[in-house]
């Protein structure tokens, strides 16, 4: 029996280790998720749409690592930061917040597009997005696609991957007066497609280099 002792600790801290590899620290796996329908909109802390008369067209969705929003020209808007960002390289130090910015194709004005969870399981991100489109009959449109911000936080320096998925969704009612003004979806429900799925990765170098 003492001979199977050390022999039982030994495996004991071999799986523990195994394990340790597989599940990430505690603090490094969150989930942050809508918990109600009126929190709709809150995950992502920067937001713009862009008509397409402006001469602006994205047929497919973008994704990109950006700086800290705190770098963008107070007059310069999201969607021209993040043009400006795909054309300059950078390299976010461990004390900068880490951006997501997402494009998305183009849409009709009464579609609708939110962030619905964030998940981050050590050096891996999931970001899942809801884009709603409208089913009822349109009179008088225009397209526009919407650029979000979301905002990781600052990261401990090394490799990172993130992937997001668009779910599709389809609507026909608004909430509140019915009308689609400044509403968000009333009845929205799981379309028959697959999500769109994109990824990414990005380094975040260590403390004080650039």
């Amino acid at each position: 029996m003492r001979n199977l002792r050390p022999l039982l600790v030994a495996t004991f801290a071999l799986l523990s280790c195994s394990l340790w590899a597989q599940e990430p620290p505690a603090g490094d796996t969150w989930t942050k998720a809508l918990k109600e329908r009126t929190q709709r909109g809150t995950l992502h802390q920067a937001y713009q749409n862009v008509r397409g008369d402006s001469g602006k067209w994205n047929d497919e969705p973008i994704l990109q690592h950006a700086p800290p929003l705190g770098q963008k020209p107070a007059k310069m808007s999201l969607d021209d930061w993040a043009d400006q960002c795909l054309k300059q390289k950078f390299q976010p130090a461990a004390k900068d917040d880490n951006w997501l910015i997402l494009r998305t194709k183009q849409l009709d004005d009464n579609d609708r597009v939110w962030v619905e969870r964030i998940e981050r399981r050590g050096t891996q991100f999931t970001v899942v997005a809801t884009q709603a489109i409208w089913q009822g009959r349109y009179q008088k449109t225009f397209t526009y696609y919407s650029v979000l911000g979301v905002n990781l936080g600052p990261l401990p320096a090394g490799k990172y991957e993130v992937k997001v998925l668009i779910q599709p969704y389809t609507f026909r009612q608004f909430e509140g007066d019915g009308r689609p003004t400044d509403n968000l979806p009333k009845d929205e429900r799981p379309a028959d497609q697959k999500p769109t799925e994109m990824h990414l990765t990005f380094h975040v170098a260590e403390q004080g280099r650039s």
